[in-house]
């Protein structure tokens, strides 16, 4: 019996014996036939191992592609989860890093308002503390600017009580169709306000305009006159709050004469109260009742040699009624131009004396 276990038959050989002539055995036939038996089951039993083989090779190879197909499984799910919790991550910092910009946006807008905050109150404090020096610095520019005064002001050409020559200058205060209104001195006008009075002039390099008295105060030292043409340009009044810092700021008087049509001369304020400012800039004659502007080129006062606000002559150092007391005098400025009364223009018109406020009639 072989190691399979089957029930193969056998012989016993004699020994030293021919198998095929022992004596007892098998005849020869039988003996072929076992052969070929024997043979048969050998095939018979290969072909059975081999069939048994084959069939067990597909389930080995089905279970090794289930086992890589699993393996390649748990590899993806691996990355997946990897994958996800690194973009889950990802996420986050780019989110985190989105507010931190953010943030840094904020944070810099505000930097941003605070410096110009503080450069504004840096240049607010540089402006206060130069400010007494900007019209020195300015000086010479600002006289050298005389060109631009020209078209606002205009020589005053009259005579005075006995006949001499009374020059000064107006500046245009309202400009309406076909007329307009200038302020100067009254001192330069006062004898055209008593009938007849001289012929009252307006000139501008060779031009001649006819001017008409129209309304005064004496006490101010204020006139205001009127031409038959409008359409002329005016100068900016300075506001309250320029009129309260007004002390120690440069200034400078703006004449009708001059090669360019104005000339300015200029000084500082060296004191200020209700009834007008003193200033050490130099005004001649044909200065009277000219603007007295500051750096910015707004009007602050009117030019005189006659205003006596403290009932005496003020000598070198000169006192000018404020710009805005011409609102209470000689203008209407909440509209309109304050027009005298009509008894006194009636009187003019006949030759009547006209009594004014501080001037004796003649």
């Amino acid at each position: 019996m072989d190691d399979s276990g089957s029930d193969e038959p056998t012989r016993e050989v004699a020994a030293g014996g021919d198998p095929g002539a022992s004596p007892g055995g098998p005849p020869p036939e039988r003996d072929e036939a076992f052969r070929r038996k024997r043979q048969e089951w050998r095939r018979t039993e290969k072909a059975r191992r081999y069939a048994a083989r084959k069939s067990v090779r597909f389930p080995i190879f089905t279970r090794s592609v289930l086992l890589w197909c699993l393996i390649f499984a748990l590899i993806g799910v691996a990355f997946g989860a990897s994958g996800a919790f690194w973009w889950a991550n990802f996420n986050t910092e780019v989110s985190e890093l989105r507010d931190k910009v953010d943030s840094f946006e904020n944070l810099s807008q505000d930097a941003v308002s605070s410096i110009e905050e503080e450069k504004a109150s840096a240049l607010a404090d540089l402006n206060n503390t130069i400010a007494p020096l900007r019209g020195l610095l300015s000086e010479v520019q600002v006289i050298q600017l005389a060109p631009d005064y020209a078209p606002y002001v205009y020589t005053v050409e009259t005579l005075d009580e006995e006949g001499h020559a009374s020059p000064g200058t107006a500046f245009v205060v309202v400009s309406e169709d076909g007329q307009s209104f200038l302020l100067t001195s009254f001192d330069v006008v006062k004898a055209a306000s008593v009938q007849p009075g001289p012929a009252i002039d307006l000139v501008k390099g060779t031009e001649r305009i006819p001017a008409q008295l129209w309304d005064w105060d004496a006490p101010t030292d204020l006139a205001l006159l009127r031409i038959d043409r409008g359409g002329l340009e005016t100068l900016e009044w300075a506001d309250e709050a320029v009129m309260e810092k007004a002390l120690g700021s440069r200034v400078f008087p703006v004449g009708g004469l001059g090669g360019v049509g104005a000339s300015l001369t200029s000084g500082v304020i060296n004191d200020q109260n209700a009834s007008g400012i003193q200033h050490t800039a130099e005004v001649g004659y044909a200065w009277r009742g000219a603007p007295i502007v500051n750096i910015d080129r707004k009007v602050i006062a009117v030019a005189s040699l006659a205003y006596e606000p403290l009932g005496f002559p003020p000598g070198e150092v000169h006192s000018a009624p404020p710009i805005g007391v011409a609102c209470t005098t000689v203008i209407a400025c909440g509209g309109g131009i304050r027009q005298a009364e009509q008894e006194e223009r009636q009187a003019a018109a006949e030759g009547t004396p006209v009594e004014t406020p501080g001037v004796a009639p003649d």
